[in-house]
């Protein structure tokens, strides 16, 4: 059965081919023993039992993108290379699940789930290893193959979002943003990763003492990094903050892309604001940003613009073309990217896991992701410049305010590869 790709993700599956990205993430996990590789493949089965909607191929023909059900297994594989979804090597599943020595990978297709789609993948699995290697039975907030396959489950709350006529509709100007890379000059290369680790408590009491979120700091402390490499800079320092957007869509259960975004903008006036007014001012646009009218509103937008070039563009190259500029955007509309899915809250499984980063795609020169379990913030910073002056800059705002620190790296990128469907 062909399985159309839904209104949410299709910007995210079409516009990623178009710009030559491989658009998946590696959670990365260290436990706490070495994998038991039996009770992982175990795991893996029964994981793949409750999430048949996931187990599919995406395929492509003349006319369009879609999914087919795949009933083979679900890769796992001992090692920590680059592995390649939707082919031979992983049995043509958009997901596979890697090992070695005590680390543990989930690697997915970011154009069938968003963060909060991949985490409920990750909580499974890790729910039934641990109880068959730890006897971990509470399973509290866990998708199991006890509870019922909810449809709520597989339903994009994009596709039920009203259609508007854009046609006559004018996009707003918007001012020149600071770019890394033309206006920066820095010197383009591929995704290099750093990962930087940072105790939570001393992260948060410094947080909350200026009036900030784990998340806004990060992205107040990027800011100031950027601002102190290139002080003389003409153009505005523009964040873009992901944020979920469930919540505003009513599709709490979804695993499709239903993410959001503030956009807040490193100007003169903030710049010369004490320290804790800059995150107080971060803060109060995060909240004037996030508002559920708001963001419903420019995702319908954002759904009525998927629909209108799904149904008025002749060619699917066409119309692959014109979501790949859409993915683009987010490269010259913003300096950098945070993201955080949010802490860790399933604590039944959290003793078992001592080191948890997220390996994002490339979807801007300067990218942070935040994951935070067991005490610990784990930062990826993800850069597509080979010097390293930003991340000497925020590492010492780091120093500057007292916040202890360990770093690793650079790597490049280990995110898996996801070549573009041949047509059938």
């Amino acid at each position: 059965m062909q399985v159309p790709v839904t209104t949410g993700d299709v910007m995210h599956v079409m516009g990623s081919f178009a710009v030559g990205m491989d658009y998946t993430v590696r959670l990365k996990l260290k436990l706490i023993d070495p994998i038991d590789a039996a009770i992982l493949c175990r795991a893996v089965e029964k994981t793949q039992k409750r999430y048949p909607y996931l187990c599919v191929h995406l395929r492509k023909n003349e006319d369009r993108f879609y999914y087919e059900e795949n009933p083979a297994p679900i890769a796992v594989i001992c090692t920590d290379g680059r592995v390649c979804l939707n082919s031979n090597e992983t049995n043509y599943h958009v997901w596979a699940v890697c090992y070695k020595d005590d680390r543990l990978y989930l690697d997915i297709y970011h154009g069938i789930a968003d963060g909060t789609g991949m985490y409920m993948v990750l909580a499974t699995l890790l729910y039934y290893y641990c109880a068959e290697r730890y006897g971990v039975t509470d399973h509290t907030g866990i998708r199991t193959l006890d509870d019922p396959i909810l449809p709520e489950e597989t339903i994009d709350p994009y596709d039920r979002l009203p259609e508007i006529d854009l046609s006559k509709m004018r996009m707003p100007e918007r001012k020149p943003v600071f770019s890394l890379l033309d206006d920066g000059k820095l010197t383009p290369l591929g995704d290099r990763i750093f990962d930087v680790e940072i105790p939570e408590a001393a992260f948060v009491r410094f947080s909350s003492a200026n009036d900030a979120s784990p998340g806004t700091m990060v992205s107040i402390l990027l800011a100031r990094a950027v601002d102190a490499v290139f002080p003389e800079h003409e153009k505005t320092i523009v964040n873009r903050y992901v944020v979920n957007a469930r919540p505003m869509l009513h599709g709490e259960k979804s695993h499709h892309n239903c993410v959001g975004s503030i956009e807040f903008s490193y100007t003169d006036r903030v710049k010369a604001m004490p320290f804790d007014r800059q995150c107080t001012a971060h803060r109060g646009t995060t909240f004037i940003q996030s508002d559920a009218d708001r963001v419903r509103g420019m995702l319908i937008g954002l759904a009525s613009r998927n629909r209108m070039i799904l149904s008025g563009l002749p060619s699917l190259e066409a119309k692959k073309q014109a979501f790949g500029q859409m993915i683009g955007s987010g490269r010259i509309t913003s300096t950098y990217i945070v993201s955080y899915v949010g802490q860790w809250k399933l604590s039944a499984l959290s003793p078992y896991i001592s080191e948890f980063w997220t390996h994002v795609p490339a979807a801007n020169p300067l990218l942070a992701e935040i994951a935070a379990i067991n005490g610990k913030i784990f930062l990826s910073i993800h850069q597509m410049f080979r010097e390293d002056c930003v991340i000497r800059s925020f590492l010492k705002e780091l120093s500057d305010n007292g916040i202890p620190y360990e770093i690793k790296g650079p790597i490049a990128s280990d995110i898996p590869r996801f070549p573009e469907p041949e047509t059938v």
